[in-house]
């Protein structure tokens, strides 16, 4: 508890220092997508050398349906999402497609097989030639944040590592993206925090591979209006912040008449169930680390919220023994990797609780939405070509 206070004054005095700076004119550092090429460059040494825990964590990508040489995507014109998949015209196809690319991309970098990037690159090709009608119906604006969230991924790992895309296919991705998906985006969502920050999450992956600053400022305007409402702090008051802007808080914090006791890490909906809670997360999560590879130090801003919430979930996880409270389920999901390896690996913090958890929890896998392969990406990989802080974001 000591550690969680220090960490609480030390980010509180950080966040705003890092809200003043504009580095508008400055180029974004590529590739720079939750990864940096220095990053890559360790993984595939580490995965040759045979260094846990990349050996066994690639070892689960190559086994993966995903990372199937003869791998075909499915492209539609345009993408419908029901709730409760009612319909689900093509946003399964959508997500596994996306999912498919990064994790070929990713193999291509680490084995040098050109056979994977071509397949990223077939796949990306295929969406970016036929995607013409946007997402639609009441799903269609988080099945496109989801989405949008891994193609950059895949996209800026293969333009930056490899010669084999074309400029004209890159231009019409990147084409797609802005068409396809920022509409859907760019005006966020009132529902919950998971829809929300899984758009601004997109926004800033697109902004950084489209190098379009406009963007990319959305979406860290975004963040940063969401990111405090959806963990909670004793020091929020009695109740969790509201959302920004007036929005009502029409996601609660309660389920069937469950609300879960507000202490320090509580998460918008951990009484909903725990991957829901932990898409919230990681959204929050990965684009602090993508900004984070571009100079920007949103971590710092919530820094202690991030850590509260990683040690109040894992204090309910094997091998750790603090009774669930009543009705409310935790479980091991494929995240906290990022968040553990920024804040226990690069600045030190002890984490007890979640560093119990995370051995049990490795490798994690890739969730097709927009948990994908931490372990092998990020797994005690620290500090490794990281852009000085204040140098390259807004």
């Amino acid at each position: 508890m000591r550690l969680l206070a220090l960490l609480l004054v030390t980010f509180a005095c950080l966040a705003p220092l890092a809200a003043k700076t504009d580095y508008s004119r400055v180029p974004f550092n590529h590739p720079g997508i939750l990864l940096n090429r220095a990053q890559l460059d360790l993984i595939q040494q580490r995965v040759a050398a045979g260094t846990e825990p990349q050996k066994t964590a690639f070892a689960t990508l190559l086994t993966s349906p995903l990372a199937d040489l003869n791998y075909t995507p499915s492209p539609r014109a345009t993408i419908e999402c029901g709730p409760n998949s009612r319909p689900d015209l093509g946003c399964k196809d959508e997500r596994r497609d996306a999912t498919a690319a990064y994790t070929q991309a990713l193999a291509w970098h680490i084995t040098g097989n050109e056979k994977y990037a071509r397949n990223a690159i077939r796949i990306m090709n295929a969406w970016a030639g036929i995607l013409t009608g946007g997402h639609i119906n009441e799903n269609g604006p988080v099945q496109a944040a989801w989405t949008a969230s891994v193609w950059p991924r895949a996209a800026e790992i293969i333009r930056y590592t490899s010669d084999f895309w074309a400029k004209e296919d890159i231009a019409r991705f990147q084409k797609m993206l802005v068409t396809q998906y920022v509409p859907s985006l760019i005006n966020g969502c009132d529902e919950n925090g998971n829809k929300e920050l899984a758009m601004a999450e997109a926004l800033i992956n697109i902004g950084v591979f489209n190098d379009d600053r406009i963007t990319f400022a959305h979406g860290v305007r975004m963040w940063r209006g969401r990111a405090p409402a959806v963990i909670y702090l004793k020091s929020d008051g009695p109740s969790p912040i509201p959302p920004p802007n007036g929005l009502p808080a029409s996601a609660p914090w309660s389920n069937k008449g469950v609300f879960p006791p507000f202490v320090d890490g509580v998460l918008q909906e951990t009484a909903r169930d725990p991957h829901h809670a932990n898409m919230t997360f990681s959204s929050l999560v990965n684009a602090a680390e993508t900004a984070r590879q571009q100079g920007l130090d949103l971590y710092a801003e919530q820094g202690s919220r991030i850590v509260a919430a990683m040690e109040y979930q894992a204090q309910f996880l094997k091998p750790n023994t603090t009774p669930a409270p009543p009705k409310i389920v935790f479980s091991l999901q494929p995240t906290w990797e990022i968040a553990y390896n920024h804040f226990h690996t690069r600045l030190g913090a002890t984490l007890p609780k979640m560093a119990a958890v995370i051995p049990t929890n490795r490798p994690t896998g890739a969730d097709m939405n927009h948990m994908v392969w931490e372990t092998l990406t990020h797994g005690e990989v620290g500090t490794v070509g990281l852009p000085a802080l204040g140098s390259g974001a807004k």
